[in-house]
């Protein structure tokens, strides 16, 4: 177990590489994420034993932070208005800086060091479609909604719904002229359609 200092270290290399990272890509040395933490090249080595595995830890780290930490279960509204609001919320997200630097780091590495996007998906997508499938899996037994495919597609599919055109485009660095009601919008026939495709035939 880390000591309170030797903790403090370890967060000092983590924000040192995540910002050296973003900045330049892979081709950093540790000698520079040493010298941006303001500590020796051993203590880094310490902590980290390759770059590989310090670039891992960042990138778990920022998708952490980035995903979704409201449980969906929790939520006792109707359906319709608690995945319009996690819709919402999932698109702040994916729009904000943390997440678009990390997606764009992790797509860069892609052709050297593929496993890195592995981490990505593991860290960050993986755990919000498992999140959203378990609700949609709830609602499904409550026979409120039927699936002809597994809630775990069913949830994929509504997350590359949500994504829309704004999280597209600003993935891409473009701007988008959709305005906040136009989104909104949008949003709720994304809503609209999921729901109507898997409507309990009555």
């Amino acid at each position: 177990m880390l000591t309170p200092r030797s903790q403090m270290k370890r967060q000092q290399i983590l924000d040192a590489a995540t910002k050296l990272f973003i900045q330049h890509g892979y081709a950093i040395t540790m000698d520079s994420i040493a010298v941006e933490a303001n500590v020796s090249k051993q203590t880094v080595y310490a902590h980290f034993k390759t770059k590989d595995e310090l670039f891992e830890t960042c990138i778990r780290a920022k998708c952490m932070e980035s995903q979704c930490e409201e449980i969906l279960l929790n939520d006792d509204r109707d359906i319709r208005t608690v995945l319009c609001e996690f819709a919402k919320r999932f698109q702040d997200i994916l729009l904000s800086e943390e997440a678009i630097v990390t997606y764009r780091t992790a797509i860069r590495q892609l052709e050297t060091h593929p496993d890195l996007a592995k981490v990505y998906v593991s860290a960050g997508p993986q755990t919000t479609i498992a999140m959203l499938a378990e609700y949609l899996t709830a609602k499904q037994a409550l026979g409120e909604i039927t699936f002809s495919i597994s809630a775990k597609d069913a949830a994929m599919q509504l997350l590359l719904m949500f994504h829309g055109r704004i999280a597209f485009l600003a993935q891409l660095g473009q701007p988008c002229d959709m305005s906040s009601q136009e989104n909104e919008a949008y949003i709720e026939s994304c809503v609209d359609l999921f729901l109507n495709g898997y409507s309990v035939k009555k």
